[in-house]
Formats: C-alpha cells, sequence, structure tokens
C-alpha cells in the first residue's frame, strides 16, 4: 500500500444566490468563468482564487478568513483538547510498542512521517460550507449514515484528495458540525455527491462519539469508529497561528491489534493475538516533556507540530501503509502546495524511549 494511505478511509460545482438556499443550482463546470481574479487582503487574512474554466478542472474559490480556518473544535476541557501533564500514566509495555512501530513491518522511516508534504497527495482538504453554498444528500454510504449528510453543503469546486482514500473534511459553524468523508466524488453528469464513509461530529460538543457512552451529544455518529473531522489532518491555518491545540489522529503502518480503547469505538486492525507490542486504535502517545525540541533544528512548521505532540499528543486511529500524520491539503483546496515542510522532517524524533512516551490505555485528562 502506498506509503499514507488508509485501510480504513479510502466536484460539484453548482451555484444559486448567495443566502438563496432553496433557489435551483447548475453545475458551475457548464458555467463559464469570464474573468481571472486573484485577490490577497493579508490584513484580513483572506484569500481569493478564481480561475478561468479552461475544461481542465475545478475553479476553486477560497474566501475564507485565517481566523475561521483556524478554528478550534469541541469543547474546551475535552479529551481532545485538554493538554497532557507532564506525569502521565504509562502503559506498561510502552518500550516494546515503541519498538514495533520503529521496526515492525511496514515501519518504514521507524518514525512519524507527514503525508501531504511537498508532492505527495494524500493529505486531507478542508472545507468550510455556509448558507451561499449548495446542499447535498451525500449517498453511498450503506450503515450508519448521518442524518446530517442527507443535507450537506459543500462548497463550489470542492474536491476530495485525489487519492485511493478518497477523503474530505466539511466544517458547517452555522449548523455546528464537521463532517468527514471517505471515497468522496462528484457526478458532474447527475450533480451529487457520494462517500463509502461519513461522520458527523458537533462543534460544541465534547466531541465523542455517541458508541463510547460519554458523549454529550446524540448527533455524534458515524462510521469512524470514533475518529472526527476536526482532528484527522493538521491545519495548515492553525499551523500558521502559531499553534495546534488539540491532539492529532495517526495513522499506523505495521498491523493494529483488532481491539479498542477509548475514544475509539471500533477498530480495523486484523491482529486478534495477545502480544503486547501490538497496539490497539485509542492509544495515545505524546513526545516526552523533558524533551527539549529547540535544540533538534526542526523547521518552522515541523516545530509547531511537534510541540502540539508534546502538549497533546496523538493517538492511533487508523490502520495504513505507513506511519503517518495527515496535513490538510492545500493544493486539492485549490490554495497551491503551502506546506514548506518534508515528509521525514519529524523523523530525528524516531519511535524511541528517550523520545516518546505510550500514554496508559483510556487515559483521559480532561477527568
Amino acid at each position: 500500500m502506498t506509503p499514507g494511505t488508509s485501510q480504513s478511509e479510502r466536484g460539484r460545482e453548482a451555484t444559486a444566490p448567495p443566502g438563496d438556499e432553496s433557489a435551483p443550482r447548475w453545475p458551475a463546470r457548464r458555467l463559464a468563468v469570464l474573468a481571472v481574479v486573484a485577490l490577497v487582503l493579508t490584513t484580513a487574512g483572506v484569500v481569493v482564487w478564481q480561475h478561468s474554466d479552461n475544461g481542465t478542472g475545478p475553479t476553486p474559490v477560497q474566501n475564507v478568513p485565517s481566523a475561521v480556518r483556524s478554528y478550534r473544535a469541541f469543547e474546551p476541557n475535552s479529551w481532545w483538547n485538554t493538554p497532557l501533564p507532564a506525569y502521565t500514566p504509562l502503559d506498561p509495555a510502552g518500550d516494546q510498542i515503541l519498538d514495533y512501530l520503529r521496526s515492525g513491518k511496514s515501519s518504514g522511516l521507524g518514525c512519524l512521517t507527514l503525508a501531504g508534504a511537498g508532492s505527495s497527495p494524500w493529505g486531507t482538504p478542508i472545507y468550510w460550507g455556509g448558507p451561499g453554498d449548495p446542499s447535498y444528500d451525500v449517498h453511498g454510504i450503506h450503515s450508519g449514515r448521518p442524518p446530517e449528510l442527507g443535507s450537506l453543503r459543500i462548497p463550489t469546486s470542492a474536491e476530495p484528495a485525489n487519492n485511493s482514500d478518497g477523503t474530505m473534511i466539511v466544517y458547517d459553524r452555522r449548523k455546528g458540525y464537521v463532517a468527514a468523508l471517505t471515497d468522496a466524488k462528484y457526478h458532474p453528469a447527475t450533480d451529487t455527491w457520494s462517500a463509502s464513509g461519513g461522520t458527523v461530529t458537533y462543534l460544541r460538543s465534547n466531541g465523542l462519539n455517541v458508541n463510547t457512552g460519554r458523549s454529550d451529544d446524540p448527533r455524534n455518529t458515524g462510521t469512524h469508529r470514533g475518529n472526527n473531522g476536526a482532528t484527522m489532518a493538521a491545519s495548515w491555518d492553525q499551523v500558521h497561528a502559531g499553534a495546534i491545540r488539540h491532539v492529532l489522529k495517526v495513522a499506523v503502518g505495521p498491523e493494529l491489534a483488532d481491539r479498542f480503547v477509548f475514544p475509539m469505538v471500533g477498530s480495523d486492525g486484523k491482529y486478534k493475538g495477545t502480544d503486547p507490542k501490538v497496539p490497539p486504535e485509542g492509544l495515545r502517545l505524546r513526545i516526552k516533556a523533558s524533551v527539549n525540541l529547540n535544540t533538534l533544528h526542526l523547521s518552522p512548521e515541523a516545530l509547531i507540530i511537534a510541540r502540539a505532540l508534546q502538549r497533546y499528543g496523538f493517538y492511533i486511529g487508523d490502520s495504513a501503509g505507513a506511519t503517518a500524520l495527515k496535513l490538510e491539503n492545500t493544493a486539492a483546496e485549490g490554495r497551491g502546495q503551502l506546506w514548506d515542510v518534508s515528509t521525514d522532517a519529524l523523523c530525528g524524533l524516531p519511535f524511541k524511549p528517550q523520545y516518546w512516551d505510550v500514554v496508559a490505555e483510556g487515559y483521559d485528562p480532561s477527568r
């Protein structure tokens, strides 16, 4: 499997007058865009990209302030947003787990790689829907489909990741939720969207899936086994605002156990044995509090990501072809490749006990 791909995660231009959600909508790929406009309002953090449609692809229009794009979802004291204390209960098999992540089959470079850096297509695009965007009945999800996907507002020209996962994240702050889609696909002939998986999580909740038994919003449902769209990828705008203030999801290359721990409600791992080195989904790791990140000569973006991994850590949320943290796919969004970081930018922190802690299973720092 290609590095950065996920085993479990595998466009749509329509227009209507702003604010008129009942008006008919026509596929924008059939409309000629007469002008080419590039407007940058640096003081407001607004970037608009509009290109003439020459038939070669979408005509993305991004007009979302950076203050919106750097938004942090969920309650401040939720599991996702609560920093890990300096002294955290540790997994007794932590050293074995780290050795497995570093040297097991499909461990790759033995470190946490960044999927979506450089020319890699393995990042995940993040979009912001609102009243001016068309609504779609996302079909193709046969079990566990959240009802909100019956009327999901997807911005004109949004594109899923151009890889076998087809992932895409859509925030709708007006409706109050973030949606995550897998195998997302736009069908221009019928002006429809489909997906094989979808999850909706409400932004003012604690972000936990209802099947954990600890969610404070019963509408937090979907097919991603406890994952949510707000933590599936490192946001470029959060990094360039100076901080990622929540835990991040990571997919692991070596085979995972078929069991899971909080906050996950399922696992796509296939290992059915009892070897303690094989981690369950939901397990949380963090860069040790004692590591001085300033001495590692990390690039500016990598340093901000590393600080988040030290303060909040990452949790194992998926199986993959390599152990990777997904970056926001700004190229798919139409903004170009904005990341200035390499895939191996964090490999000065290999999975060794001198750099990483493996947190005790199910530990909840918010309690």
